[in-house]
């Protein structure tokens, strides 16, 4: 029994344990990295002298006596005969400011330009925070190695384990977990290992403790005693009504006469009704249970409607003092639109106190979708989990609390009477880790 899941985990527990047995037993001092220096960059001395670019000079300002200017006198003003003078009078020339300057530095020989006037290249000092966080880092990280080395603790981390989670929550899809109870495993268990301190000479047990306590989680659900409330319903004086549906096979009409037997050695009479008309030999199978069991069972013929065959059941419960009626029902696919329907019309006539959904633990994944569909047709009160000592993976079991909501109230591990216990997520989960 759930020899998959059981392998599965351990092979988690497994990998998670040698992450931490990988953990350094010695000190290693990583070498500090040298900086890189940078050399520093010259332009070629002898290329900028013998080749420099021509240094523009802008002249200087050249500040020179106002000088008055001479206006010519126009033409018709000017007198035929220029007056005799003694000595010849020369107009000073008008003094415009030339290019001529630029024009000759142009010409002149590029000007030198002496070596030491050359800057250097300059290079960014590095940051001051920056070197700080170099130099302590190699420190910060010895202490922990050190400190490691004489603590019996080992602390996993995010990196360690995602892996493993990973490779877990593909295995438990294998194992027909549903893909949203996975998701939430593999989550809860990443957030309870990354950062976790394990003993090392116990890393084994703490690790899979905590896959239990995630299981746990997993399969969380509101427990429903259904002893307790049957008993409730006697004592009022009514009679209890519990209608039994599911797919064809899940063993509906075995676990009733085991319930029989339950609420019997509890003191709380049955009485069958024997609702399946449709498959043969279901109504001679109900019949011999009766019979081993000491249980009256109310039938009809072969074709006949259900629900005069349960009504008929009630009838007799009251008349006869019987606290409860079990009524068995043909098995029906989710997709079956007619006896869904004849379903719907068994829960509107009768009013039952609880409707149970009986299900095979093997179905895997298509058990959640038949839960999730029957009940959206008449509001299951519970499920029955049958065939758990078949089942080799264990996903339905797992995953069926989590997807659904409802409380799981028995599982059968057997074929005899005594092999219906009441649901125990601790004693699944122990199961899980007998031998892993």
């Amino acid at each position: 029994m759930f020899d998959s899941l059981r392998n599965k985990l351990s092979s988690f527990v497994s990998s998670i344990v040698g992450k931490a047995e990988e953990k350094p037993t010695e000190p290693t001092i990583a070498p500090k990295p040298a900086p890189e220096e940078k050399p520093a960059v010259r332009p070629p001395i002898a290329q900028e002298i013998s080749r420099p670019e021509p240094i523009q000079v802008e002249p200087e300002p050249v500040f020179e006596k106002p000088t008055a200017v001479v206006k010519a006198i126009p033409e018709k003003q000017v007198h035929p005969e220029p007056a005799p003078i003694s000595k010849p009078v020369y107009e000073p020339a008008r003094v415009e400011p030339a290019p001529a300057a630029q024009s000759v530095v142009k010409q002149s020989a590029p000007a030198r330009v002496e070596p030491e006037r050359l800057k250097p290249a300059q290079v960014a000092p590095a940051r001051p925070v920056e070197r700080q966080e170099i130099q302590l880092a190699p420190k910060v990280g010895l202490l922990k190695r050190v400190t490691s080395l004489f603590s019996p603790e080992i602390e996993l981390t995010g990196a360690e384990v995602a892996p493993a989670i990973h490779e877990l929550e593909m295995a438990l899809l294998e194992s027909d977990v549903s893909y949203d109870a996975a998701s939430f495993l593999a989550s809860d268990l990443r957030s309870r290992l990354a950062g976790k301190r394990v003993n090392k000479a116990r890393a084994g047990e703490e690790i899979k403790a905590v896959v239990r306590e995630s299981l746990l989680k997993t399969m969380k659900v509101e427990q429903f005693d259904l002893f307790n409330y049957l008993a409730a319903v006697k004592a009022k004086g009514e009679v209890g009504i519990v209608l039994f549906v599911g797919p064809n096979g899940s063993g509906k009409t075995t676990t009733i006469a085991k319930l029989a037997k339950h609420l019997q050695d509890k003191g709380i009479s049955t009485v069958i009704a024997a609702g399946d008309t449709f498959r043969r030999a279901a109504i001679e199978q109900v019949q011999l249970h009766g019979d081993k069991l000491g249980i009256r069972v109310v039938k009809h013929a072969y074709g006949a409607d259900p629900t005069a065959v349960a009504f008929d059941a009630i009838a007799h419960a009251k008349a006869n003092g019987i606290a409860c009626v079990l009524i068995d029902t043909a098995g029906r696919q989710e997709t079956n639109y007619n006896l869904v329907k004849e379903m719907e019309k068994m829960d509107r006539v009768l009013h039952p106190h609880l409707k149970i959904f009986v299900g095979e633990a093997i179905a895997g994944n298509a058990l959640v979708e038949q839960v999730k569909k029957f009940n959206s047709a008449i509001k299951l009160d519970g499920i029955i989990l049958t065939k758990l000592d078949c089942d080799a993976k264990g996903g339905g079991a797992l995953s069926i609390a989590y997807e659904t909501k409802l409380p799981v109230l028995f599982i059968g591990v057997g074929q005899e009477y005594d092999d219906l216990r009441p649901f125990d997520a601790e004693w699944i989960v122990d199961n899980v880790f007998a031998a892993g």
